[in-house]
């Protein structure tokens, strides 16, 4: 007899669609894998949508702290928006680009909502690594992003080159599996996470918000 049966445990039932990601997943399904990762949190968790349910985060206090928010600020992987609106509606101005197009139409109808934020946020579709933009940017913010990309290194080079001088980076990552999704690619530990940012800056703070699980790095690009 299994031990299940003793202890009237069931196996457990894995409703999750999404594809789980490799290092040579194809672009399609990579942007695949992203629409379905936002019909899946709005099934599962609903309220992830809202910027109540953001708004008093430490992610939000991270990401939204004066000290290194200036001008034009860069989200990627900006998701279904509600970060960024919580930002904008703080006074910021934020271009916010995801590679999901489902995440971007969810950030635009959500939007629609808060016409106060509606000159402050552009929301762009597209992967990063091959868009152009009129302007560079005061700040940038990577959120959740570094533990999905196939390339966080021409990631980083894209962000870098678009970022004017004196710029921060403000960097967020699961503690290393605080969060063991299928669609991670890598996961981080405050000291993998300084190694990888050390490349681009010799000037970057990190900490551990263990409430959250989350690993926080703001990190500077020399003149």
């Amino acid at each position: 007899m299994k031990l299940s049966s003793i202890f009237g445990r069931k196996k457990r039932i894995d409703d999750d669609p999404r594809i789980r990601v490799t290092k040579d997943i194809s672009p399609e399904d990579f942007i695949l894998v992203n629409d379905q990762s936002y019909s899946y949190r709005k099934k599962v968790l609903p309220e992830a949508s809202t910027i109540e349910f953001w708004k008093d985060s430490g992610l939000v206090a991270f990401l939204s702290d004066r000290r290194f928010l200036k001008g034009e600020i860069l989200d990627v992987g900006c998701g279904s928006g509600e970060i960024d609106i919580i930002i904008a509606m703080k006074g910021y101005n934020i271009t916010a680009v995801d590679i999901s197009p489902l995440a971007i139409e969810m950030a635009k109808v959500y939007a629609s909502n808060f016409p106060e934020c509606k000159e402050r946020i552009k929301f762009l579709a597209g992967d990063i690594e091959k868009m152009n933009f009129d302007r560079l940017f005061s700040t940038a913010i990577i959120s959740h992003t570094l533990e999905h990309v196939i390339n966080p290194e021409k990631m980083m080079d894209k962000v870098l080159s678009i970022l004017e001088p004196d710029s921060y980076i403000l960097v967020a990552v699961p503690n290393k599996k605080a969060w063991n999704d299928r669609t991670h690619l890598r996961y981080y530990s405050e000291r993998s996470l300084k190694k990888f940012l050390s490349q681009y800056s010799d000037e970057l703070e990190t900490r551990i918000d263990k409430h959250e699980r989350m690993i926080y790095s703001v990190v500077k690009k020399h003149s």
